[in-house]
């Protein structure tokens, strides 16, 4: 079998060494995923399994492989090879190696919780990573190049939920639904008045008033069509309640009422809950 004389990722263009994209976005998958807590055979594995080519048809990855590419300096620019990883990522993996021997990661039940997709990128609207940055420090980070590399870390998403949950207890009506608020808008009103004078005339007809309710009925429908249960809307402010007085949102909260946790630009953080409302910590 032949060996590769150039690091997977890069190859040779018009004399000069040059970025392989399609092998380098599996670089960086690799340290992604091995920052997120995978280990180097499960990566490995996956790799295999879906026929990723490491060289000539060789698509048979071990751990030994994925563990010299994350510890290659090649890939941060090292003996004049093109950047494919930026530095943070690749101290943190070799860190992260160094310090727990490759074994996996495992958080807690809450932390896990919002790494299960909940941690999500304003600007881009993808999932954000927690990775761990000078041994202990964490990070919440989008690597999805929109550039949202804010230090965000667990206290700062943990404290804005607190916040979103204090509004939400002092003012519920910021969690329910607009669709809620529809039944009492000028529209709806005008046409059911249209209707109660129509019916009450003496001589009602019967063209313009099919008219008038059936386009009644057509804006009812869209508020049924669009709008949650009470009970629903209850069941998440008797939650937020409990949160408040725990001090600290649980797993239950976060799984069953959360959609999204959201991080913006400027580190703010903001919930778009299971019934599609979106609180923001902010304090307007």
């Amino acid at each position: 079998m032949a060996n590769r004389m150039i690091c997977f990722g890069y190859g040779i263009r018009d004399g000069k060494l040059s970025v392989i994209e399609n092998e380098a976005e599996t670089v960086r998958r690799i340290f992604r995923e091995y920052i997120d807590g995978k280990i180097l055979k499960e990566i490995a594995d996956e790799l295999s399994q879906e026929g990723v080519d490491f060289f000539m048809g060789d698509t048979n990855w071990n751990k030994n492989r994925i563990a010299r590419i994350i510890e290659n300096e090649k890939y941060i620019g090292a003996d004049e090879y093109p950047q494919i990883i930026n530095d943070d990522e690749f101290v943190c993996a070799k860190q992260l190696k160094e310090s727990k021997g490759a074994k996996k990661r495992r958080f807690d039940e809450i932390t896990e919780s919002l790494r299960a997709n909940r941690v999500i990128c304003e600007q881009c609207g993808k999932q954000m990573s927690r990775i761990y940055k000078w041994k202990r420090r964490e990070k919440w980070v989008c690597r999805n190049g929109c550039k949202n590399d804010l230090y965000v870390s667990d206290d700062v998403v943990f404290n804005g939920i607190n916040k979103i949950v204090g509004k939400i207890c002092e003012n519920p009506d910021v969690v329910k639904p607009i669709a809620e608020r529809k039944d009492n808008n000028l529209e709806i009103r005008r046409y059911a008045n249209e209707i109660n004078r129509l019916l009450g005339s003496k001589n009602p007809t019967f063209g313009a008033g099919k008219k008038l309710i059936f386009h009644l009925a057509e804006l009812k429908f869209e508020i049924f069509n669009e709008k949650t249960p009470d009970i629903y809307n209850d069941l998440l402010i008797e939650k937020c309640k409990t949160v408040l007085e725990q001090g600290k949102a649980d797993k239950e909260f976060l799984e069953k009422f959360c959609k999204q946790v959201i991080v913006g630009k400027t580190g703010d953080i903001a919930i778009r809950f299971i019934n599609g409302v979106k609180v923001s910590a902010k304090g307007e």
